[in-house]
């Protein structure tokens, strides 16, 4: 799937499970019923509530937003046990303030914690552990989608979201025929950002789910990367209907986050968009051998003072970018293969947060 190197190599020897998938041994399920399996939750003290240059607001609005976090479990295990006290814990709250905030001025924010698949099991082929793994995943993202749908939303409007393995079980969530009149009824936008999503699987999705899923900026997908670069990876994995399998892609179905269009031509960044997270303490994030939480805790999120940057959707269907702002980005791309995945919202994160104010003021009737 990806290229091989030395470095990649032990990376991966030092993330991947030694025995094989079994679900006797797997983690006990959450219970949606109590609160400490929602990462994010309505009146709940949470990093999702930042804001930049303002305090945070935890007054409940009109609007929800499903939140399915990325991957932050990267131990030797084929799915995380949902410990709170872990530093997988404390990855999940760098995303939650750099990702789910996008949608806090105008939704309550419900991101469930999940049995999350580890790294090594969505990044590369191995095989039915693979699949079995991200089908566990996948059965708390669902159980928690219908607990949300039952107890929680009553009928509001809502947007779903996600990135990276979020985005992966949020594109199964689509096809499920139960959701059907709910996403027909009550589904905005999906925000589907960070994991490919193919033209014929949009079709797919429109024909046997919903027309509307095809209609422009009603699914939003891109993947991030530098100028004039084509990912290593050649296979996905993508539900086929049936499982998890691998699959090559063949178009993606991208949008541009500054101009949402399609267009493939430069688009220039205008506003404060790029965010940075300041945090107390060294962050777990890149220590991907931590197991246990330490002291450090997003402490606030704000604009980052240089702006300077464009956004194209590339012959490969892949978002480049290029501009001042990247380049002091990939400094620190030691593989050298301009891969901004963990950058997707950071990025783009006003021009998200400014088309959901815009759909929610469309379905309010405001101008």
């Amino acid at each position: 799937m990806d290229k091989s190197s030395p470095l990649v190599d032990k990376f991966f020897a030092s993330v991947t499970p030694n025995q094989p998938f079994s679900r006797l041994t797997s983690p006990q399920p959450p219970d949606y019923g109590d609160l400490k399996s929602w990462a994010a939750f309505p009146g709940k003290k949470s990093v999702a509530l930042l804001e930049p240059n303002t305090e945070s607001q935890n007054k409940l609005k009109e609007v929800d937003c499903f939140f399915i976090h990325p991957t932050g479990f990267f131990l030797k295990e084929w799915n995380f046990d949902m410990n709170t006290d872990s530093a997988t814990s404390q990855r999940t709250d760098l995303m939650l303030a750099t990702q789910a905030t996008v949608f806090n001025k105008e939704c309550n924010i419900y991101a469930p914690e999940y049995r999350q698949a580890t790294f090594a099991a969505i990044s590369q082929n191995l095989g039915r552990n693979s699949s079995q793994a991200l089908d566990l995943a996948y059965l708390d993202v669902k159980e928690a989608f219908r607990n949300f749908l039952e107890n929680y939303s009553d009928g509001k409007p809502f947007f779903l979201a996600s990135h990276s393995q979020g985005s992966l079980h949020a594109q199964r969530l689509l096809t499920e025929i139960e959701f059907k009149k709910v996403f027909s009824k009550q589904l905005i936008a999906a925000y589907l950002i960070g994991y490919p999503l193919e033209e014929e699987y949009l079709r797919n999705l429109g024909a046997s789910v919903c027309t509307r899923f095809l209609d422009e900026g009603v699914i939003i997908q891109f993947q991030t990367v530098g100028e004039d670069v084509i990912r290593s990876r050649l296979k996905f994995w993508l539900f086929d209907g049936k499982e998890y399998c691998l699959k090559k892609i063949n178009q993606l179905a991208t949008t541009n986050p500054i101009s949402f269009s399609k267009s493939e031509g430069w688009v220039k960044n205008e506003i404060n968009s790029l965010l940075m997270p300041k945090i107390s303490g060294i962050s777990p994030l890149f220590d991907y051998g931590a197991t246990n939480k330490n002291n450090s805790y997003v402490r606030e999120i704000n604009y980052a003072d240089d702006q300077n940057f464009y956004a194209r959707i590339g012959k490969s269907g892949f978002l480049e970018t290029k501009g001042s702002t990247i380049d002091r980005i990939l400094k620190n791309d030691y593989l050298g293969e301009k891969d901004l995945h963990i950058w997707d919202y950071q990025i783009f994160w006003n021009h998200l947060r400014k088309d959901v104010e815009t759909k929610v003021n469309k379905l309010k009737g405001n101008t």
